[in-house]
């Protein structure tokens, strides 16, 4: 999904093991600080449990979990990025919040073969920045794949 300059992509950029990602910003809600998260049995490893966010029961997925099959503590830099696509609403639990980015386009290339490929399915694509390269993720196939999406 485009933000809404054509020729630019805004996107949330976070941090995931040292390294930087991006979700397009029109599939953010918000970003919390995390709170109380409540463990529910039986469900996916990269699954944490359940928030009540204003009276709405969010799941919360770990993407160091998901990606990188490990756990990392919560720490005073942690956030939950809560994700919207259609009627689905999911928290992603990152390392930290960087800034939001202004791609250009033409500056955003498909992944290079060399990427974890527990991570490579879920990226749609690597924007070139004057600072560095920032892993744009695709929300719809993470929400996909975690059953999260009809």
């Amino acid at each position: 999904m485009e933000s809404f300059n054509s020729d630019y992509t805004q996107a949330v950029g976070f941090n995931l093991e040292n390294e930087t990602y991006g979700i397009d910003i029109l599939n953010v809600s918000e970003i919390i600080k995390p709170i109380n998260i409540t463990f529910i049995p039986n469900t996916l490893d990269f699954v944490l449990g359940v928030i009540n966010l204003r009276g709405k029961i969010i799941p919360i997925v770990d993407l160091n979990k998901k990606f990188f099959d490990k756990f990392k503590d919560i720490t005073q830099d942690s956030r939950i990025i809560v994700v919207s696509v259609e009627d689905n609403t999911v928290g992603f639990l990152v390392d930290r919040i960087k800034k939001i980015y202004h791609i250009n386009n033409q500056n955003i290339e498909n992944s290079p073969e060399t990427v974890n490929e527990n991570v490579q399915k879920y990226i749609k694509g690597v924007g070139k920045l004057d600072e560095a390269l920032i892993i744009l993720l695709d929300v719809n196939t993470i929400l996909k794949e975690g059953g999260y999406k009809s």
